[in-house]
């Protein structure tokens, strides 16, 4: 019987024991939780044991990686701390608060299961269950322990310092994360072709790695930088030719080179460049280019400019010898008078026009500086009295014959092979002796293929007088020549 009741006794203990382990909640809810954000991944699936003051259990703060009750209780208070060494320190944060307003820290004598003298503010807590009235029998000694537990209190408020270092719930770097935030881009550009209604005059964002400014293809209705595309010609000089491939032409320093040559047209430009010490060559830029056409000249350049502005037109236009006149304003339009028509218009306020020949051409000129960042990076040497205004071309032609020829021209042929070595970083097509004119307006390169109107070739006026009475047409579709008397 006695045994029984021992027995009995002990199994009551056993309950009493676990009913003050475990609070009340715990066995509804979980007492175990973890990180699930594959951002934080130092914190990501680590297990984390719930607080026993948890009374519905917990969560895991991913930016602090450490367990939060879920009874709505701050996180803040609870950060310092589970930093604190003493793992029985964590059971602390949160009843602190609140019993210590109550001055019923002096009881705490009587839970000092002294062992932790740290707690003393859980005591309230542990005070309750004081049915272990054998601490009563240990009354006195607390009155002994005090003296000797002096020591440790002293040591604990240095533990209390470090809270405060922990504290730095700045380790909360929720404020980290929003400077990342992308800056928009400053350029738009829009589609102005009306035959495209469902694109027209949408307004969109260039990408930020279009340095150049970009232009919308109406067709697709997406933003594409100017410097990527078919017949484009920017930096030092890179060139992309009408198959698509990539290459620089570098010329020389303050001499013409012939861009495109075709029997209807012919497009010269101006290098402009400076000498690198340390290269065989120059970098060079194209400062104007001049367009043939008929009896015609139209010259497009960027002037001289030591700092840059860009609400400063800095464009130089010309039509026969004369200066055209646009106002600085998107959209101001100057056409000729003559056949076939030519027009130029403002696609901004300043420094960026469209010229337009009639069924032969269109050509897109923007006038750019070289920035500081540029010439660190490229050890270009630019000085503060001049930026090397140049422009950024692009060019789109409607009628080309097959006998096209020029840096660029000849990369429109039908059969062309590109000659410029595939795979390296900086492909160049060489040829400046084939390429290099007398002059911006002179059509006299080795490849020139155009000819002013009411101009003939020897050999056209030679064929003419030897067979007069000959008709030369040609009423086939193919390349041949039908001729009779």
């Amino acid at each position: 019987m006695a045994r029984s009741v021992a027995l009995f006794g002990i199994v009551l203990l056993m309950l009493i024991a676990m009913a003050e382990a475990t609070p009340p909640g715990i066995a509804d809810h979980p007492s175990h939780s973890h990180c699930s954000d594959d951002e934080i991944k130092q914190c990501k699936n680590l297990p984390h044991v719930c607080p026993k003051f948890c009374p519905n259990g917990c969560i895991t703060e991913c930016r602090s990686c450490k367990p939060i009750c879920v009874d709505g209780s701050v996180p803040p208070p609870y950060y310092p701390p589970p930093s604190s060494p003493p793992p029985s320190s964590p059971p602390p944060p949160s009843p602190p608060p609140p019993s210590s307003p109550p001055p019923s820290s002096p009881p705490p004598p009587s839970s000092p299961p002294p062992s932790s003298p740290p707690p003393p503010s859980s005591p309230p807590p542990s005070s309750p269950p004081p049915p272990s009235s054998p601490p009563p029998s240990s009354p006195p000694p607390p009155s002994s322990p005090p003296p000797s537990s002096p020591p440790p209190p002293s040591s604990p408020p240095p533990s209390s310092p470090p809270p405060p270092s922990s504290p730095p719930p700045p380790s909360s770097p929720p404020p980290s994360p929003k400077p990342p935030t992308p800056y928009p881009s400053t350029k738009k550009a829009k589609c102005k072709n009306k035959n495209y209604p469902s694109c027209y005059n949408l307004e969109f964002s260039c990408p930020a790695s279009c340095s150049g400014g970009c232009q919308v293809d109406c067709v697709s209705c997406k933003p594409v930088c100017r410097c990527d595309m078919p017949g484009a010609v920017c930096q030092d000089p890179r060139f992309i030719g009408g198959d698509g491939i990539t290459f620089y032409f570098h010329g020389k320093k303050d001499k013409d080179f012939c861009l495109v040559s075709d029997p209807e047209f012919h497009i010269n430009g101006h290098f402009i460049g400076r000498r690198n010490e340390n290269m065989k060559r120059d970098f060079t830029w194209v400062q104007s280019i001049a367009i043939l056409y008929g009896n015609h000249k139209i010259s497009i350049g960027a002037l001289k400019t030591a700092t840059w502005d860009d609400s400063i037109d800095r464009l130089s236009l010309h039509f026969d010898g004369k200066p055209i006149l646009l106002s600085d304003d998107e959209g101001a339009r100057w056409q000729s008078e003559t056949t076939p028509m030519a027009s130029i218009t403002r696609i901004s306020n300043t420094n960026d026009v469209s010229i337009e020949v009639e069924n032969i051409l269109k050509i897109t000129a923007k006038v750019v500086p070289i920035t500081k960042q540029e010439s660190r990076v490229h050890n270009y040497g630019i000085t503060k009295d001049d930026c090397f205004a140049h422009l950024e071309l692009g060019f789109k032609f409607f009628s080309l014959s097959d006998e096209v020829n020029g840096v660029l021209g000849q990369t429109y042929k039908k059969n062309y092979v590109s000659k410029v070595k595939m795979g390296v970083l900086m492909p160049v097509m060489g040829g400046d002796k084939n390429f290099a004119t007398s002059g911006l307006f002179d059509a006299d390169c080795s490849v020139a293929r155009f000819q002013a109107n009411g101009e003939q070739t020897d050999k056209e006026v030679g064929f003419a007088l030897e067979l007069p009475s000959l008709s030369c047409t040609s009423g086939l579709h193919g390349r041949g020549v039908v001729c009779k008397r």
